[in-house]
């Protein structure tokens, strides 16, 4: 496995330009593509900050919507230009983070160059934004007609109780046509500042090219500011009440969710990471296809191919969910829960599996080696200090069962919660 990392991953360059702007080079010289992402540590879970001393909040959904109009330039679209410029481009906003990637040639850089250029220089003209509100609409919309988008942001409001979490990240159709121009500027200086953002760019390309290019790019030029201050999230106790709803399903689905740490006291940095491996390592041995439970509950009938489980960790947030479509929704919640309950000592007994899931989840890792865009999309910047897919790897490898079972016993979780999906009575 560590000749595999050192094949694909040989060298990795890391530096900080003087305007606090950070640069990750991590060449791969074999490849005949270049891809580029610059991401800014500032997604829809930043709703507010303090400038001037007063506190600033903003819509929900802004961040994404940010995201989608800083494409619109004056007089053309930096998403069809990067197109004629022979690149394919594309964005994302989560709840911590927004990112702006392409894909290009090798050694090609004008693509690199007008990347470089429309994340930095905004462009909020009134109707423009008016007209976005209108599209931004139709999409929250979308994803309220999808049931399973509905029943995971229900969990989520259930873990994270009057905290932005909740929210979805394109915002409500109400917060979405409250945004303003001045809001959008407001937010692109509080956020966009050089030292808050990160360029990552894998594949082949010339070192030297590339770091003059940033250097004297606006993402390079631009002068360092004032970091805002972003209030601390105190997060509310969860609930295990269980949540009943009235969805459009043939059948009961069932979402939970179980929140680790307090948000406040959390892990930061590499042992953020190796936690999150960790724990999500553990969910693989406890609720995936290599666990006798899972094939249990499979056999009865009670899950079937939609049963998920999975660990996520963000900037301030780790939280486990689980979700399928059911028979026996109620059957289904107390097995759920006598497993999370009892969660190290089953862990423990699964011990001869062990090596088994965790070669399973190097060797998914180590093929993503081979995708320059998962390389450059998984970097999550400082919530686990600057670490790439190849640092990923190594804590990977490092991690013993005895490791992962400590990492269990000391963990601080909430109360499980629990919402149930059931099919609309209209319907039935």
């Amino acid at each position: 496995m560590t000749d595999a990392v050192t094949r694909f991953a040989p060298n990795e360059r890391h530096e900080t330009l003087s305007n606090g702007l950070r640069l990750h080079l991590l060449p791969r010289p074999d490849f005949h593509q270049m891809v580029a992402m610059v991401t800014v540590d500032f997604g829809a879970r930043d709703q507010s900050f303090e400038k001037d001393g007063q506190l600033v909040q903003q819509p929900a959904g802004l961040a994404h919507f940010l995201e989608h109009k800083l494409f619109a330039q004056p007089g053309y679209d930096a998403f069809s230009r990067l197109s004629e410029l022979g690149a394919n481009a594309n964005a994302f906003t989560t709840q911590t983070r927004t990112s702006y990637f392409l894909t290009a040639p090798a050694n090609e850089y004008e693509a690199l160059k007008e990347l470089l250029t429309f994340t930095q220089e905004p462009y909020f003209e009134a109707e423009s934004v008016a007209r976005e509100q209108d599209i931004i609409s139709q999409e929250v919309d979308m994803y309220q007609d999808d049931t399973n988008a509905r029943l995971y942001r229900l969990i989520l409001g259930q873990l994270f109780k009057d905290d932005p979490m909740a929210d979805d990240i394109a915002g409500t159709t109400e917060s979405v046509h409250s945004v303003t121009p001045q809001d959008l500027q407001l937010a692109f200086d509080a956020f966009y500042r050089p030292d808050n953002m990160d360029v990552v760019i894998a594949g082949a390309f010339d070192e030297t090219t590339v770091r003059d290019l940033v250097n004297a790019s606006p993402a390079g030029q631009r002068p360092a500011v004032a970091p805002v201050t972003v209030p601390t999230h105190e997060l509310q106790p969860v609930s295990d009440d269980i949540l009943e709803v009235d969805m459009d399903v043939v059948r009961p689905k069932v979402a939970m969710g179980q929140r680790w740490y307090d948000g406040i006291n959390m892990p930061t940095g590499r042992e953020a990471l190796r936690i999150a491996i960790a724990g999500s390592l553990a969910v693989d041995l406890v609720f995936g296809e290599f666990s006798p439970t899972y094939m249990t509950w499979y056999d009865s009938g009670m899950i079937d191919d939609s049963f998920s489980a999975e660990f996520d960790w963000e900037r301030g947030v780790a939280f486990l969910t689980i979700a399928a479509e059911t028979p026996e929704a109620d059957e289904l919640i107390d097995a759920v829960a006598d497993e999370l309950e009892n969660m190290a000592d089953r862990f423990e007994t699964l011990q001869a599996d062990f090596e088994l899931v965790k070669k399973d989840a190097l060797g998914r890792l180590i093929n993503k080696l081979n995708q320059l865009e998962e390389i450059v999309t998984r970097f999550e910047g400082s919530t686990f200090d600057f670490a790439t897919l190849r640092d990923e790897i190594n804590i990977l490898q490092a991690l013993t069962f005895t490791d992962v079972l400590e990492i269990l016993r000391n963990a601080q979780v909430s109360a499980l919660t629990t919402v149930i999906a059931t099919p609309n009575a209209l319907d039935m």
